[in-house]
């Protein structure tokens, strides 16, 4: 095993050894490391390591219907609660030894539990992945739909430019972000898209006979619409931001002194958002096996596509001030993971998406480095949340519209 073989080099490395202070960091690292590979090697793809190392530009040899997964249910669960049990510790240990609340932002952590924090989150976020991963012969095919495609390489071109900008143009970033500035009022725009597409969809299944979970189908649209319709106006201060009127004695103790209710807990809102988004627009598509029986079946129709996770990738990103927030953490690496296999499994397609499962596999642990490392050159540090709040609705408006082409069939309706 490759983590064995590190944990014996540091060890008996002379090296290792004159650094005492970091040993323990050390030491998890490897350990944690071993862990990983152990998990993969069990789990995800029963190959020789060595052999991957030495061909490591070469995806063909990595086949993924000799993929293995967890077959029974205990095991899967078990992964889960393990992982979940690991994440609570890590987090009653922050909050009692070092006061840190579970959302506070800050600047990245560079302490010893700083730098054991992730190697946990990693550790962890693997977890879950094995246990949601359905068995290759359940697995949903990837469907190459063009549209859905170039959402792919616009979100990865906005994760590429975010990063540029980070490192080359702090000022330039600070000054797009800004609150009534091109990102803000684009970000309503783009919600407006998002409206549009799910009315549109929605009129198209205004006939639809049947339920999801007791609601009609009808009624289903018309939620996401109203929930979407909501987080518009909470973005746009129900129009203070366009007409300019001042907050009153109502909205006193809003953090940005605005008429709306997310700013009054906006750490708890945020943190709803992002993992809602994540939830449904990475994990969800992700693992949704490619049969399902029961009650799962009504919800089915409305489960994005994989393509679509593979486009919302970028939302686990975008972390400077929030890489400390563990929930985060667990998010991003889940992204990671989920990132690499969604490229091997693009391997054998076109070089379009081929090149866009590359593309976001290499990005998003780039970028993140960057913001990790180069983060402390932004001018405020909430910039890159300002960027994924645009992303979020794109993604919206692509799955908006995807529910609209895919209901264009008859014979959908009919069901």
């Amino acid at each position: 095993m490759l983590g064995n073989i590190i944990l014996t080099k540091l060890a008996h490395s002379p090296d290792a050894i004159a650094r005492t202070p970091h040993v323990q960091v050390s030491q998890t690292l490897a350990g944690s490391f071993t862990i990983c590979i152990a998990l993969y090697d069990k789990y995800f793809i029963n190959i020789n390591l060595a052999q991957r190392i030495v061909s490591v530009s070469e995806l063909a040899p990595i086949n993924s219907h000799q993929a293995q997964t967890p077959s029974s249910l205990p095991a899967r669960f078990g992964m889960i609660g393990t992982a979940i049990v690991a994440l609570l510790c890590l987090v009653t240990y922050d909050a009692v030894v070092h006061d840190r609340d579970l959302l506070e932002k800050d600047r990245v952590d560079w302490t010893m539990f700083g730098l054991v924090r992730p190697v946990v989150t990693f550790v962890a976020a693997c977890l879950p992945v094995l246990g949601l991963r359905p068995h290759p012969s359940n697995a949903r095919p990837l469907e190459n739909q063009s549209g859905l495609l170039a959402v792919v390489y616009v979100m990865g071109g906005l994760l590429l430019l975010a990063a540029a900008s980070v490192v080359l143009a702090p000022q330039v970033l600070f000054d797009t972000v800004r609150e009534g500035g091109p990102v803000s009022n684009l970000t309503e725009l783009v919600f407006l898209i998002a409206l549009a597409g799910l009315g549109a969809a929605g009129w198209r299944a205004r006939r639809e006979r049947a339920r999801v979970f007791g609601l009609p189908v009808p009624v289903i649209f018309a939620g996401m619409f109203v929930v979407t319709f909501l987080i518009l106006m909470e973005e746009m201060s129900w129009g203070q931001h366009w007409i300019g009127w001042s907050a009153g004695p109502m909205f006193e103790g809003n953090a940005q002194d605005e008429t709306n209710l997310h700013n009054f807990a906006t750490y708890k809102f945020e943190a709803a958002y992002y993992s809602a988004a994540f939830l449904f627009f990475v994990a969800l598509p992700a693992f949704w096996p490619a049969r399902v029986g029961g009650w799962w079946k009504q919800v089915e129709s409305f489960v994005p596509p994989k393509l679509l996770a593979l486009a919302s990738l970028p939302l686990t990103g975008f972390l400077y001030e929030e890489w400390n927030v563990v929930p985060y953490q667990v998010w991003f690496f889940m992204g990671l993971l989920i990132a690499i296999l969604l490229a091997a499994e693009l391997r054998h397609e076109r070089p379009a998406p081929r090149v866009a499962g590359l593309m976001m596999a290499i990005l998003l642990p780039v970028s993140q480095l960057v913001f990790v490392f180069g983060g402390h050159r932004m001018l405020d540090g909430y910039e890159l949340s300002e960027i994924r709040e645009l992303l979020i609705p794109g993604i919206i408006a692509a799955y908006g519209w995807w529910l609209f082409t895919s209901r264009g069939d008859a014979g959908w309706l009919a069901r």
